[in-house]
């Protein structure tokens, strides 16, 4: 085994001034942006189950305030949920190397 471990490549450069890629800006994987959607849908809809009971329960003029509600929720809950996707996030940069040196071929 070489000096360097088990893995000699791994976590050292080749050369010393070589620029370490770091991607702390790039965005959130779609797994997360997934799980925050659909914990916001689920939210909306157990407001909507609320809603039904509350129609069932209440009198007249406020169940049908109640039933609307249970209605529209759907359509805003989705609506709601696909539009604040990774909001205030900024796309990541793009990596642009610094120029290299050229030799002078005159002489």
């Amino acid at each position: 085994m070489s000096q360097r471990g088990f893995w000699p490549n791994r976590l050292h450069r080749k050369d010393a001034d070589e620029p370490v890629i770091t991607v702390t800006d790039a965005q959130p994987g779609h797994s997360v942006d997934l799980d925050s959607r659909i914990a916001r849908y689920a939210w909306m809809m157990s407001i909507r189950i609320v809603c039904f009971v509350l129609a069932v329960v209440t009198p007249s003029p406020w169940r049908w305030f109640f039933v609307v509600g249970a209605v529209f929720l759907p359509y805003a809950a989705v609506v709601m949920a696909n539009a604040q996707r990774s909001k205030g996030i900024e796309a990541a940069k793009p990596f642009v190397p610094e120029p290299r040196r050229q030799i002078d071929t005159k002489s």
